[in-house]
């Protein structure tokens, strides 16, 4: 055979082992969780929090999002709510939420701060308002139940590590409601981020954080200059863990997922949001993007088989990546209790193809799309605006996936990625 051939079987012998590795690491990691995760105990003094949240546009189930922040099993926390623009059609659902659950301490913060990443932005004047030392940020986008802040606490207060714990992050899965496009957007999520993530804790230091959900020490923050020092940069959540980590505080993923509602409508509205996705990555470790290809099981598999011609050799290195491959995704998945996935399955193939496609076009260009304006991102990871930014008023239509604001997660930069 060719040596290209040969070398295809070999990354398709590689990329099996890779799959079947995820699971060894999903097992460890809820392993390891069982015998140190504790919830704080009864009668445990649980310190005040502060949850973030910014906002820009209508977004989808947006009240209902916000609402779960409200009926937190917590003893004392301030939400805070931010948008730009007063007339931002978000201001008028946290007005409706402030009615609806009067005996919370609810603070919506208007302001118009310097920074190109403009969820950043947000975040800098919300901090005014912000009056406790311990902080849960959250996007749009996430939906969470009664527990949620208890458990992103919970490392603070553990008598072993908290004093030294100086930021928490959690998983995330994508629950689609717009078809076909939604789904597949859920998949690139619940079948790639997951066992990233997983297997990132066993084989990579921890020292970056999922935008999707990052509690934070006040201390900690301001250690590394506050957001404004991220304000730029499109790997904001990347940066901020990775630089509480090297100012020497711990950081913690727990064991908990939350919900992002994906709003996905059009097949162009995934290729747009992953593509941002992929070039975060890209722009955060580019090493570790660059050599994540040799664990694209799916690609080599099919590349085993046309480089061999069909030989009996290529359709076994073809059967062992694929075969692999959905076996651990659906091992993955069984223990994460995303059994809704699970049904979906038989796209994951197609899928993990246009994720190497994906792979590809993440080196041929600099630009991406966030919450409707373009972007280039810089060869350091700050962006560079190439439009105005848009304004939204109270009149404006509910979102498409393309101007969905801060929704859109830069989360798993540098982590090792599995298709």
């Amino acid at each position: 055979m060719q040596l290209f051939a040969w070398f295809a079987v070999a990354c398709a012998a590689f990329g099996g082992i890779y799959q079947l590795f995820q699971c060894f690491a999903a097992w460890r990691f809820f392993h390891r969780a069982a015998r140190t995760f504790r919830l704080p105990a009864p009668g445990v003094a649980l310190p005040p929090v502060t949850l973030l949240k910014p906002l820009r546009g209508p977004g989808i189930d947006l009240y209902e999002n916000l609402e779960s922040f409200c009926r937190q099993d917590y003893p004392a926390y301030q939400i805070v709510f931010g948008v730009e623009d007063p007339n931002d059609p978000a201001a008028a659902i946290v007005q409706q939420i402030r009615r609806d659950f009067p005996d919370h301490d609810i603070v919506l913060s208007v302001g118009d701060m310097p920074g190109t990443n403009r969820k950043i932005a947000n975040l800098r004047h919300m901090m005014r308002h912000a009056r406790h030392d311990v902080l849960v940020m959250s996007d749009a986008d996430i939906r969470v139940r009664p527990d949620y802040i208890r458990t992103m606490v919970a490392p603070f207060v553990d008598p072993a590590a908290g004093s030294r714990v100086g930021l928490t992050t959690c998983l995330y899965r994508g629950v689609g409601h717009f078809g076909l496009p939604s789904v597949l957007e859920s998949l690139f999520i619940n079948t790639d981020f997951f066992p990233m993530v997983l297997t990132a804790q066993l084989v990579d230091k921890f020292e970056y954080a999922y935008g999707a959900s990052i509690g934070f020490r006040r201390e900690a923050l301001d250690q590394i200059g506050g957001f404004e020092g991220i304000a730029d940069y499109l790997a904001d959540d990347f940066l901020m863990g990775y630089r509480i980590a090297k100012a020497g505080w711990g950081l913690v993923l727990v064991p908990y997922t939350v919900e992002t509602v994906l709003d996905s409508r059009t097949l162009g509205d995934v290729w747009r949001h992953l593509l941002r996705w992929s070039r975060t990555n890209r722009a955060a470790r580019p090493a570790s993007w660059f050599f994540v290809v040799l664990t694209h099981a799916t690609l080599w598999g099919c590349l085993a088989l046309l480089a061999t011609g069909g030989s009996p050799l290529g359709w076994a290195a073809f059967a062992w990546a694929l075969g692999c491959r959905l076996l651990g995704i659906a091992n993955v998945l069984t223990r994460l209790g995303e059994h809704e996935t699970l049904r979906h399955l038989w796209l994951v193939p197609p899928k993990d193809l246009c994720h190497s496609l994906l792979w590809a076009v993440t080196f041929l260009g600099d630009r991406v799309t966030w919450s409707g304006q373009a972007f280039r991102v810089l060869p350091d990871g700050r962006l560079m605006p190439l439009q105005p930014a848009t304004t939204l008023v109270a009149t404006t239509p509910p979102a498409s996936a393309g101007d969905r604001g801060y929704g859109e997660h830069d989360d798993g930069a540098g982590a090792p990625l599995a298709s």
